[in-house]
């Protein structure tokens, strides 16, 4: 199996090496499933002894408190079916999806930190939208809408927030136009990078799980900025990356995260201790233009099989 490898939390200038990766906590049993459910699921099928021995007693537990919320908010009998379809589609995607993508860096992410001009105005724009909730960062924004039965975030019992930053004109440029610097650095053979889409400032809450899972055509290079946070020790990022490894990326206010969030596996699957935990994301789409202005620009390799993402 795999080793688990966490990067050191200082923060790296851009264009150096993403930050070492130690062996503090390496295991050689750490792989896809020890976490959260990634490639498999024990919501229906195999022995309780063969369940167990893939996730362990403490993850069956969580995860089992994660599916019963799901059910509890959406109704058993109503639309709760939803959140084992969606949990088997989550792991589908997971296990099918990857395979297919054309990869464009060694290893799938890289973690570096914006520039103080930007920096500044994601300050700016945050410290003006917590005095308009009176400072109660967390009572005082909009719940963040869900589809029915979603499983992507326990928001049924720790609820994200999320703030529009699209009428701020400047931010949103600012955002985009940092990130695809950045990503023309990491991914030099694109040609352009297309923008697909930018999220608001999305605050998790004490509590928060966020499911490991890929992200989808158009989302392809992506990117994670840390806006801000209260927490009582690190919310790593947990990423797969192409070399098989699982990865725990710290953040402080001002980082970002790039990554290439059509194959690479990401989630929070510990709880968030602390009161939140605000990021950024960024999406883009790269492409790839020959001397004959062809456009190769899918990022998924041409495959026969039958298997349906």
């Amino acid at each position: 199996m795999f080793g688990l490898h966490h990067l050191l939390v200082c923060s790296v200038a851009f264009g150096a090496s993403v930050a070492a990766a130690t062996s503090e906590q390496e295991r050689s049993d750490y792989g896809v499933d020890v976490s959260f459910p990634i490639h498999h699921s024990f919501l229906k099928g195999g022995s309780l002894d063969e369940t167990k021995s893939i996730f362990g007693d403490d993850r069956i537990k969580v995860y089992s408190e994660y599916l019963t919320g799901c059910l509890q908010k959406y109704g058993p009998k109503e639309k709760g079916h939803l959140c084992y379809t969606n949990e088997d589609e989550r792991i589908k995607y997971n296990i099918n999806q990857p395979r297919h993508m054309t990869n464009y860096t060694s290893i799938g992410f890289l973690k570096t930190r914006l520039s103080d001009e930007t920096y500044k105005l994601v300050q700016d724009f945050w410290n003006e939208a917590k005095a308009n909730v009176d400072n109660d960062v967390v009572g005082g924004m909009t719940n963040e809408s869900w589809p029915t039965g979603n499983t992507y975030t326990n928001h049924w019992s720790s609820p994200s927030k999320i703030i529009s930053v699209l009428h701020s004109r400047d931010l949103t440029e600012a955002i985009y136009q940092e990130g695809e610097a950045k990503l023309r650095e990491w991914i030099p053979q694109a040609s352009f990078f297309a923008r697909s889409d930018i999220y608001g400032i999305r605050v998790y809450t004490e509590g928060a799980i966020l499911a490991t899972h890929i992200d989808r055509d158009p989302l392809i290079s992506s990117c994670i900025v840390n806006v801000d946070q209260d927490v009582e020790e690190p919310w790593p990022l947990e990423v797969y990356g192409h070399d098989g490894r699982a990865y725990n990326v710290t953040m402080e206010p001002g980082d970002m995260i790039l990554y290439e969030s059509h194959s690479v596996l990401h989630g929070r699957p510990f709880p968030l201790k602390g009161n939140y935990f605000a990021n950024i994301f960024v999406h883009y789409k790269p492409h790839f233009v020959d001397g004959d202005g062809r456009d190769f620009s899918s990022g998924v390799e041409e495959d026969e099989s039958e298997d349906e993402l």
